[in-house]
């Protein structure tokens, strides 16, 4: 009976925290089963934000994140299912207008200190310019900056920066070739 009566209020809260978002951000489409965790006050919605079901958006402002963090999302961008994005730390996770994630992705503004007996967190900021594609399965770790227009292929490992108007993968993600937008 304990464990039901935790899921219903986690069910209940996680409720509240999405009605909470529609209302200042009317134009956001945001499917059931999206599990937002930390502080609401560190996110940032454009118009027409799409986060489809199984997302989870980690805001930060928690003890081991320094009681920091900070997501903003652009104009026109989907979330596809299934993903992850932790904007933890100071500077967090910034996303540019129409960014189009596969399902799949994960995107994380902080790590642990392997190298640290304590383990405590390491925190950069990630930077995804304007128009950016990762397709599935994608993997940006802390401290990258993504250029306007890059597509990034599935199943990539990034933790270098992407310039802008280019196709890149692999694990670790490198540049494979200069996109030429047609008209």
């Amino acid at each position: 009976m304990t464990s039901y009566l935790k899921l219903l209020q986690r069910a209940i809260h996680q409720h509240r925290i999405q009605s909470g978002l529609i209302r200042k951000w009317p134009n956001l489409s945001i499917e059931q089963h999206v599990i937002i965790k930390g502080d609401i006050n560190n996110i940032s919605l454009g118009k027409n934000v799409i986060i489809q079901s199984g997302t989870v958006l980690h805001l930060g402002g928690l003890v081991w994140c320094k009681n920091a963090g900070h997501l903003r999302i652009g104009d026109d961008s989907c979330i596809s299912p299934n993903c992850t994005i932790y904007g933890t730390g100071p500077d967090g996770i910034t996303i540019g207008d129409r960014f189009d994630c596969g399902p799949g992705v994960r995107i994380f503004s902080s790590r642990t200190d392997y190298e640290s007996f304590s383990r405590s967190a390491l925190f950069a900021p990630v930077v995804i310019g304007d128009d950016v594609i990762l397709y599935s399965n994608v993997v940006i770790g802390p401290g990258v900056s993504i250029g306007n227009r890059a597509v990034i292929a599935a199943g990539s490992v990034i933790t270098r920066d992407i310039p802008s108007d280019c196709l890149a993968g692999g694990t670790p993600c490198k540049f494979i070739r200069a996109i030429n937008r047609r008209g």
